[in-house]
């Protein structure tokens, strides 16, 4: 019988082990390289420039570096003396010296003492009890440089007088990128050590629990240096959401793969096989199950591409980088690694009690369930469907600086400003006028926004909207003669190219109010004959809820239908398929409902450091392309060892019972990893990344418990010889 393609490719790489190997230390030589050159993410925290908001802040960022320069927001507070006592602005003045110490340029100060008789700059200065006053600072100068200088302009203010909150967009963003960073070491500090546990419990052997863990480290560093190269010209935009994800999916999947393939690898050598017959049965075998394993995870991740307008994609890309690398090196080199240890493969054991105990604990249990099938299946499914039902009532909104932990000091800071400073809860919309023209003529100009500013200035919610493009009689005299303070307006809010217009509101950006006055300002926007962009952080989220309303339809009905292709292509039956997509909907809809238990509900948000509030829009859709793909993934190991027994045995219910134990304590270890590496997410900063850390473990879990313990056996068990049959023209090889 002449071999298949991948038993082939297992002897070449077991004959071309060296130079496999050779080109693997080269590899991660070369990765090491591209990261150490530095990455061009874009701001993730940011609307993507690929959707109206985020290309409005990318032309205001190009041509007015004034206007978008990074603010830092000092916050000062006495218990006693007020903000107009000379003690205080005396203390004030002193801090604010520290900042001509400073390596960067100070654009602009202001202070409650530039105006200190006019209310309203007061009150975006002065608190209501007149305790805390703020002072905000616009700041020049590169990336580089400001990055550089980062940690003095934290520190530039410190005196002993006030005590000192920094917030304001630097501070804040700087924040998030920070904790991106951590959230990724953190989660490998607690995920990597104990999946290494767990592998050794699973193998009992030192040497067999370190390979899965040599295939992780590559892949990291390939799949981390690819995306530092790929951000400088990728066009969606990559951020350093696409490093977190490399962790998030990477991790999980380049063990789990190793496990089933060194798995393979020794039951074959314990059946007496020779070492280059053995890895050529476990790339025939497991190595076929890790391909189409990566091929579900991997459709899954590239249905997210599809949702343009979000930073999806760059998250999806880290994702994808992470899936293809595993499998290149689990494929590639694990084989030649294999290749060389051989039998040692068992050297070095671990005196871990229970390690690497071979019990019939499936079959038996497996065997159990199919017995009485009615009695566990209902169960099984009621819990499944109250678990999910919390996700009906799921609130949704495009996150914010809530997502960061509510004892950071940026978010303190943002909080005392919103909740103390009468001025600071309104809320700007940035109007982006594009101009065609290389040369415009500013009266024609302001002659077709007038009635666009009319029109606004009229709109419920709308507090005001002044600028010099909103009356043309002041192009009747030269720039030079308008007030000065019209005169700074212009001169910083206006290029050769574009214009921003601010439109001061009376709504908190994401609320129904000024998510609807978007809407209104856009009927008026449109009337004139430039093209008006409305940026801000509202216009985002209308954007992305239209966006992905009108796409998770297509990702859906891509996902599981290609999914259920794959799994056809590899077990030649169409109810297998179908039933096993609907189980993984199941453990997905109830892993969405206990997210929604946790971070809307609250439960546990003092354990975890965070505060209840609406889910990020994207966790969803970004959790489901995820989880349906891993929760596949030893899905696909599972059937394939029950198709395999069932063509031997030709007994459906036999076929389940030895599939479940062939595979059992593979995918329970499998599973445990997974979990283990989603676990350390949980105790992530960052709000997206914590509730997917959960959603993603307790689908995992789910899937590993409830769904293949019970409802696979006897949801199997019902169907009978049913679950193989497939119509004569799909497959030739379908028993029935």
């Amino acid at each position: 019988m002449a071999e298949s393609t991948l038993s082939r490719f297992g002897r070449q790489m077991h004959n071309a082990r060296k130079p496999v190997l050779t080109a693997a230390f080269a590899s991660l030589l070369l990765s090491l390289l591209l990261i150490s050159q530095g990455n061009s993410f874009i701001d993730g925290n940011s609307p993507p420039p690929t959707i109206e908001a985020g290309r409005a802040l990318d032309l205001v960022d190009d041509e007015l570096p004034v206007t978008s320069a990074n603010s830092v927001t000092y916050i000062f507070t006495h218990e006693e003396m007020v903000w107009s006592d000379e003690g205080y602005q005396q203390a004030v003045a002193a801090a604010l010296e520290g900042l001509s110490e400073l390596d960067i340029e100070i654009l602009s100060i202001s202070t409650a003492y530039d105006a200190a008789e006019d209310p309203v700059h007061l009150a975006s200065h002065v608190s209501r009890d007149g305790h805390t006053t703020a002072a905000y600072i616009r700041i020049g100068g590169s990336d580089e440089e400001i990055a550089d200088s980062f940690d003095d302009i934290i520190t530039a203010v410190d005196n002993d007088v006030l005590d000192v909150l920094v917030t304001g967009s630097l501070v804040i963003s700087t924040d998030f990128d920070t904790a991106l960073k951590n959230d990724s070491i953190r989660a490998e500090i607690i995920g990597i050590p104990l999946s290494l546990l767990i592998l050794l419990f699973v193998f009992g052997t030192f040497t067999a629990a370190m390979l899965p863990m040599a295939i992780a480290l590559l892949m990291i560093t390939l799949s981390t240096a690819i995306s530092f190269w790929m951000s400088d010209w990728w066009f969606f935009g990559l951020t350093q959401y696409s490093v977190n994800m490399i962790s998030l999916i990477g991790i999980a999947v380049s063990i789990d793969y190793s496990l089933f393939m060194i798995s393979r690898f020794r039951e074959e050598l314990d059946g007496g096989a020779e070492v280059e017959d053995a890895i050529a049965k476990m790339m025939e075998t497991a190595g076929k199950a890790v391909l189409f394993s990566g091929a579900t995870v991997a459709i899954s991740l590239c249905s997210l591409f599809y949702f343009t307008a979000t930073h999806i994609p760059s998250m999806a890309m880290g994702g994808s980088l992470a899936v293809a690398a595993s499998l290149i090196y689990c494929l590639t080199v694990l084989p030649a690694m294999l290749s060389y240890i051989g039998p040692k493969i068992d050297s070095l054991k671990v005196p871990l009690p229970g390690a690497n105990t071979k019990t019939q604990f499936w079959e038996k249990f497996s065997t159990t369930v199919m017995k009485r099938p009615i009695s566990w299946l209902v169960p099984a499914m009621i819990v499944l469907l109250l678990l999910g039902s919390p996700f009906l009532r799921a609130e949704l909104n495009a996150g914010g600086i809530e997502a960061l932990p509510p004892d950071l000091e940026s978010r303190i800071g943002y909080e005392v400003l919103v909740d103390e400073f009468p001025a600071y809860t309104a809320s700007t919309i940035p109007l982006v006028v594009v101009f065609d023209n290389e040369q415009p003529v500013w009266k024609t100009i302001a002659e077709d926004l007038q009635p666009v500013c009319e029109g606004i200035r009229a709109t419920t919610g709308v507090i005001s909207i002044e600028h010099p493009l909103c009356y043309p009689s002041l192009f009747d005299t030269a720039i030079e003669e308008w007030p000065e303070e019209t005169q700074s307006t212009w001169y910083t809010t206006v290029s050769e190219s574009v214009a921003m217009i601010n439109v001061a509101t009376e709504y908190s950006s994401g609320t129904e109010d000024a998510e609807q006055l978007v809407a209104d300002m856009r009927v008026h926007t449109t009337t004139s004959s430039n093209e008006i962009l409305v940026g801000g952080w509202t216009s985002y989220e209308v954007d992305i809820k239209q966006h992905l309303s009108e796409r998770i339809p297509a990702v859906l009905a891509f996902v599981i239908i290609v999914t259920m292709i794959l799994i056809w292509m590899q077990v030649h039956s169409v109810i297998v398929p179908i039933k096993a997509v609907l189980m993984n909907v199941l453990s997905v809809s109830a892993s969405f409902g206990l997210v929604v238990l946790v971070f809307q509900d609250g439960l546990l948000a003092e354990t975890l450091n965070f505060t209840p509030q609406p889910l990020d829009l994207i966790v969803p859709p970004l959790v489901f392309g995820i989880a349906f793909g891993l929760s596949m993934d030893y899905e696909v190991l599972m059937l394939s060892r029950i198709h395999e027994a069932w063509l031997e045995t030709g007994d459906n219910t036999r076929a389940v019972a030895e599939g479940l134990q062939a595979s059992g304590s593979l995918i329970t270890g499998a599973a445990a990893i997974m979990i283990a590496v989603f676990s350390g997410f949980i105790f992530a900063d960052v709000l997206i990344i914590k509730s997917m850390g959960l959603a993603l473990a307790a689908a995992v879990f789910i899937d590993a418990t409830i769904v293949r313990a019970i409802v696979v056996p006897s949801a199997m068990r019902l169907m009978g010889r049913f679950n193989w049959w497939a119509p004569s023209f799909l497959s030739s090889s379908s028993k029935q």
